[in-house]
């Protein structure tokens, strides 16, 4: 029987260093259950999707160990090439947020064991403009922490570094005056966080319910906050997010669509996956249907 080929892409300073402390183990793992692993270690931003764009349809499965920004840039390369191989990941990040949305194992060995089993599901994918993520695109108040933050802090406290990070900008937050169109409604207004994503958590901090959310259902969430006013908006506000209820605050807006095209004052820097994304005046972000073949954990 043809052993698999695998092309395992590790981020080595992702989360705690762990895919640089295991990658070897891993590789290991893939012999031990039957397939043939080669292994490519990430220098620098934009690696993982060379990687894949170079050497990708060489392999059966594509695989990578990193955080969200590791999946995101391999996520762009299977994309950008065009190509049908099954994708796993093996998540080692600081939020892994896509994995927590998804059914991934947490455990390095069981993601190789799934990885190996490839039972696979075609999942969708997000766009903005010329390029692809694979769980949110965001703007607006703690987004910039995603990309600023230093991976040494996010290494030491998890998810809690982006806030501390984005809490040293509070005095610098400001609306965004935004015009978003999408299943023919129109929505305006000043809004100091958006994010359209594919995912049932996003930062650890926004949640959906179940219902809201199919991440094979051809559409994306929108959630747009704007600016509270008084203490007494801000308290609504955050009673809103903790208890998931998105529809009727007026301080928030809520759809699903599998288009949304944003115009704004001036350009805006997005946050992909975690990733800095230079934005312009006016964009659109679109659902990507049905392109990726996402290894899942099969109980």
């Amino acid at each position: 029987m043809k052993k698999k080929k695998i092309m395992l892409i590790v981020n080595p300073c992702a989360g705690r260093k762990m895919g640089q402390k295991i990658s070897d183990r891993v590789v290991e793992w893939f012999h031990e259950g039957g397939a043939d692993c080669e292994l490519f270690i990430t220098g620098k931003r934009g690696d993982g999707t060379e990687f894949v764009l170079i050497d990708g349809g060489s392999f059966d499965i594509i695989a990578c160990m990193g955080g969200d920004g590791t999946l995101n840039e391999v996520v762009n390369g299977v994309l950008k090439s065009g190509l049908d191989t099954p994708l796993g990941y093996i998540p080692a990040g600081s939020t892994n947020d896509f994995a927590n949305s998804v059914n991934i194992s947490m455990d390095p060995q069981q993601a190789v064991k799934d990885i190996i089993a490839c039972h696979t599901e075609t999942i969708d994918a997000g766009r903005l403009d010329e390029k692809y993520f694979s769980y949110v695109a965001s703007f607006g108040a703690f987004t910039k922490a995603s990309y600023n933050t230093p991976q040494s802090m996010k290494n030491v406290i998890g998810r809690l570094s982006y806030f501390i990070e984005g809490a040293m900008d509070l005095s610098d937050i400001h609306s965004q005056h935004k015009v978003v169109k999408a299943n023919g409604e129109t929505f305006e207004g000043d809004y100091i966080f958006g994010a359209i994503s594919n995912s049932m958590t996003i930062g650890g901090v926004v949640k959906y319910n179940d219902s809201e959310v199919d991440i094979s259902d051809e559409k994306l969430e929108m959630l747009l906050i704007k600016k509270p006013e008084r203490i007494s908006d801000l308290c609504s506000l955050i009673h809103s997010i903790a208890h998931k209820e998105y529809k009727g605050n007026p301080y928030i807006d809520f759809c699903r669509s599998d288009e949304f095209v944003v115009k704004s004052d001036s350009a805006t820097d997005w946050s992909l996956d975690g990733e800095l994304g230079k934005g312009k005046k006016n964009s659109t972000i679109s659902c990507v249907k049905n392109k990726i073949n996402f290894i899942r954990h099969i109980k």
